[in-house]
């Protein structure tokens, strides 16, 4: 078993990540909604049918949700206007909504 120290060494050998080598201030605005990455997501889930949708109505869950949004970033517009309409009553408010 590797003492800390090897571990340590092991590591420091290990090429930077992506972030690590873009640096802290892009990697920060990496974090940021793309309006574009939107545009393409809302393309892709209105090509989505109506079973598809409520397959991912069942699937996500809370913490894949959050997993998600921290992933894609511009789903949460696209969320907080699937969950405004589903509160309006519209029985086609789709997937997302129970994020």
């Amino acid at each position: 078993m590797p003492t800390p120290e090897e571990l340590q060494m092991a590591a420091a050998q290990q090429p930077p990540t992506f972030n690590q080598s873009i640096g802290p201030e892009a990697s920060q605005s990496m974090l940021q909604p793309d309006p574009e990455v939107r545009v393409i997501l809302i393309s892709r889930l209105e090509s989505l049918t109506p079973e598809e949708l409520k397959i991912l109505d069942r699937i996500i869950d809370g913490n894949s949700a959050r997993i998600l949004l921290k992933l894609l970033p511009e789903l949460k517009d696209l969320v907080e206007m699937s969950v405004s309409r589903k509160a309006a009553g519209d029985a086609g408010a789709g997937a997302l909504a129970g994020m």
